[in-house]
C-alpha cells in the first residue's frame, strides 16, 4: 500500500462520507422533522463515523488509528440500526432502507479491511517514523551555560 498522507484519500473515508452525506440529506426531509431526538441521534453517529476516523489518522500511530476506525465502525452500526427504526416507523420507504443499508455495508466492510491491513502492517505509523532528537545531558548544558557566562 502506497503511504497515504490525507485521511480523505482512503476509499474507506470516502465510503463513510457518501454515507454520512446520504444521512445528513435523509434527517432534513419532511418526514424526519417531528423526529427531532431521532434526527439528532443520528447526526451525531454519522458525525462520529468522519470524525473518528480522521482523528485516529492524524494520531499517526497504526493502533490509534485502529482504534477510532473501531469507534467509526461502530457508529456505523449505530446508524444501520436506527434505519430499521425509521423503516419500522414507516419514516422512509424500504427501497430507500435497502440503498442505504447497501452503502452503510459498503463503508463498513471498507473500514474493517483497513483495520485488519493496519493491524497486520510492519509499520507502526508515521510517529514512529520520525528520529527521535538526541537529548542533551544536564551537565552538557550546564558547561554550556557556564561557557557563555564567563
Amino acid at each position: 500500500m502506497a503511504t497515504v498522507t490525507d485521511f480523505r484519500d482512503f476509499e474507506a473515508f470516502k465510503a463513510c462520507r457518501v454515507f454520512t452525506r446520504e444521512i445528513g440529506l435523509l434527517v432534513r426531509t419532511r418526514k424526519f422533522g417531528p423526529n427531532r431526538r431521532l434526527v439528532d441521534q443520528m447526526e451525531r453517529a454519522s458525525i462520529s463515523i468522519l470524525s473518528n476516523f480522521a482523528e485516529g489518522f492524524e494520531r499517526e500511530g497504526n493502533s490509534e488509528f485502529i482504534q477510532f476506525l473501531a469507534i467509526s465502525k461502530g457508529s456505523l452500526g449505530e446508524l444501520r440500526a436506527q434505519l430499521i427504526y425509521a423503516l419500522d416507523l414507516a419514516l422512509l420507504p424500504e427501497s430507500q432502507y435497502e440503498t442505504l443499508d447497501a452503502s452503510a455495508e459498503s463503508a463498513t466492510r471498507l473500514l474493517g479491511g483497513l483495520m485488519r491491513y493496519l493491524g497486520g502492517s510492519a509499520k507502526r505509523g508515521r510517529k514512529y517514523d520520525r528520529k527521535p532528537k538526541r537529548r542533551r545531558s544536564r551537565q552538557t548544558s550546564n558547561r554550556k551555560r557556564q561557557t557563555a557566562n564567563r
